[in-house]
């Protein structure tokens, strides 16, 4: 018997085909700036108070869903000092001190002038003004030896910390991870943590404006250390990795 064309079997569409399910019960998420801030007061006691940014209030909730963890830079005096605390009795994670907050904390800490250089030097005075299309381009050459110590002994470093934090929580516990790193301090942490585990699903969702692929051509050009920046400007602004 031949089908009308109202009877006829068809193929989904893509359009139509279901979404697939990622089924993971850990969720790891890394950004530069982490959910608790920790201080030393004047007697040198160790105080907490949740971190500053809309980012910790849009993911609070995913602790009452599953497991997570948050990787961090340190940037606080307070923050390394928890941070040792907890290499000696926890294996270097620790436990959200703020109520609502059901997730561990796995801060990393690298030389305060290394921080500085990926925060201030490379971070913000760099990729935050170029996003913002707002970048002056300098060839002095003094200006340019600076901007290429900042990428060199500050970025890259930190986002080679961060990438191996990132690596020891996948590998921390059996089952499959969900890793979302957050904005333009973590460039780099994807391709890095992507070597080491291929089959990881990961997220990057970058917080300010992606600008036109012509603004990339601002940074100095006369060194190959900066291809991972550029080769990004062909990737959507949140990408998925």
């Amino acid at each position: 018997m031949k089908l009308m064309p109202t009877q006829m079997k068809t193929q989904p569409t893509l359009a139509q085909a279901q979404p697939q399910q990622i089924h993971a019960n850990r969720l790891i998420i890394a950004s530069n700036r982490g959910p608790v801030e920790y201080n030393l007061s004047h007697d040198k006691t160790l105080k907490h108070r949740r971190g500053a940014g809309g980012m910790v209030t849009a993911l609070i909730d995913a602790g009452n869903r599953m497991e997570v963890t948050w990787v961090a830079m340190a940037m606080t005096e307070g923050d390394r000092v928890a941070l040792k605390e907890a290499q000696q009795q926890n294996e270097g994670l620790l436990l959200s001190p703020i109520r609502g907050q059901k997730m561990q904390l796995r801060y990393v800490a690298i030389p305060k002038s290394a921080y500085r250089k990926h925060y201030e030097g490379f971070s913000n005075q760099v990729l935050w003004f170029l996003q913002h299309y707002l970048y002056n381009p300098n060839e002095d050459s003094a200006f340019t030896r600076r901007i290429q110590d900042a990428w060199t002994n500050g970025y890259c470093v930190a986002n080679r910390a961060i990438a191996d934090a990132v690596n020891v929580e996948i590998e921390r516990e059996e089952g499959p991870a969900v890793v979302m790193l957050h904005d333009y301090h973590l460039y780099l942490a994807p391709e890095m943590i992507r070597k080491d585990h291929p089959s990881v699903i990961m997220q990057q969702f970058i917080h300010i404006p992606w600008p036109d692929i012509r603004c990339w051509h601002f940074l100095p050009s006369n060194t190959p250390r900066y291809a991972p920046i550029p080769s990004l400007s062909r990737s959507p602004r949140n990408a998925a990795w």
